[in-house]
């Protein structure tokens, strides 16, 4: 499943990065809050430490990206077993890394040329991957972030934002037909939102207008 998200992560950039004329490499770290991720028969509390990674930005217009952003945290999640009884917490500690791929859009907001406010959306997949003897876990996910561009000079800047990621844990499909008529939806639900700040130095390359 690894090999064939890079595959197409690879593909779908390909167009993008050959007609690019600017492209933004970020390195970041920050801060991922804390949360707990529900199920059927128990639930997973996650704990807050610190995340990095790192973030392309292919330029698709003067005020719109195309993103490319890995995000990774190195943790411990508490579980806790449903019983008949109550909850049955597990005295130990997972050690865990969770692990965010997604591919996105940025909207940028030009004030001026040194400061760029901007908003952002993405998805991809996300895999929790314990330490120890538990087998790993991927899920689809999805992201918004929103921030802050400042650049020092026309290849060095510092991107301050802050960021909400989301695994998807299921989905539902419905559908009626009634006398005013008929339709159908779609939804998502997910339990855990992993809400954090990041900040890092930007590298701009390519032809700077």
């Amino acid at each position: 499943m690894k090999r064939t998200i890079f595959i197409l992560t690879a593909l779908i950039c390909l167009p993008f990065m050959i007609n690019a004329q600017k492209v933004e490499v970020t390195p970041f770290g920050g801060y991922v809050f804390g949360g707990t991720m529900q199920g059927n028969t128990a639930d997973a509390h996650i704990n807050g430490n610190a995340q990095y990674g790192g973030i392309i930005s292919i330029a698709v217009s003067r005020v719109v990206d195309f993103d490319l952003l890995y995000n990774r945290s190195d943790t411990k999640a508490q579980l806790n077993y449903f019983s008949v009884g109550g909850i049955i917490p597990l005295s130990q500690e997972i050690p865990i890394s969770i692990n965010y791929m997604h591919i996105g859009f940025t909207k940028n907001f030009r004030v001026n040329p040194a400061v760029s406010p901007f908003i952002g959306f993405n998805l991809g997949a996300c895999v929790f991957y314990p330490k120890e003897t538990y087998s790993d876990s991927w899920f689809f996910s999805m992201g918004i972030n929103a921030g802050a561009k400042v650049y020092f000079s026309k290849r060095v800047g510092l991107r301050l934002q802050a960021q909400g990621l989301v695994p998807i844990q299921g989905t539902a499909f419905s559908m009626f037909v009634g006398t005013g008529g008929s339709g159908s939806s779609v939804s998502v639900y997910s339990t855990l939102f992993q809400f954090g700040f990041t900040g890092g130095l930007i590298f701009r390359l390519g032809h700077i207008q």
